[in-house]
């Protein structure tokens, strides 16, 4: 039996060793569960920011159309617009025309009468809003830009 322990070292047995050792097992342990949830946190973020952006991208896309939109309803609904209040005026400015020459008949024949309607008259397109022609077929599509 001599022999058989020369073939082999014997090693003791420290429990202090042990324990150490079991100590710096479980301290890589946590070390590497450290940087695993760290860098799980990161890849989470870094995923999460490329989705914001991406959808930010997006936004800007459908902001970029519907600002295109508005613009073109704008300047069709002006053209529109524009002539309306060419008319409106137009009409304003003959019946101012007609209105002032009544006065000045009224005033020659020296009828009253006629001439507190004229000057009535004058009053109340004087007090007639020009927009009030301006229905919903105007205003609606107006609204729907101001949605946008």
């Amino acid at each position: 039996m001599d022999e058989e322990d020369d073939d082999y070292d014997v090693v003791s047995y420290d429990e202090e060793d042990y324990y150490r050792n079991e100590r710096e097992a479980e301290q890589q342990r946590r070390v590497r569960r450290i940087y695993g949830e760290t860098i799980s946190g990161v890849l989470s973020a870094v995923t999460e920011y490329a989705k914001t952006l991406e959808q930010e991208k997006t936004n800007r896309t459908n902001v970029e159309r519907k600002r295109k939109t508005a613009i073109t309803v704008i300047r069709s609904e002006r053209k529109i617009m524009l002539e309306y209040l060419i008319q409106r005026f137009g009409e304003r400015k003959g019946l101012y025309e007609k209105y002032f020459n009544l006065i000045e008949t009224a005033l020659q024949v020296e009828n009253e009468e006629i001439l507190r309607l004229a000057l009535e008259s004058i009053q109340s397109i004087y007090q007639d809003s020009p927009g009030a022609g301006l229905g919903d077929e105007f205003r609606q599509p107006f609204n729907e830009v101001i949605r946008i």
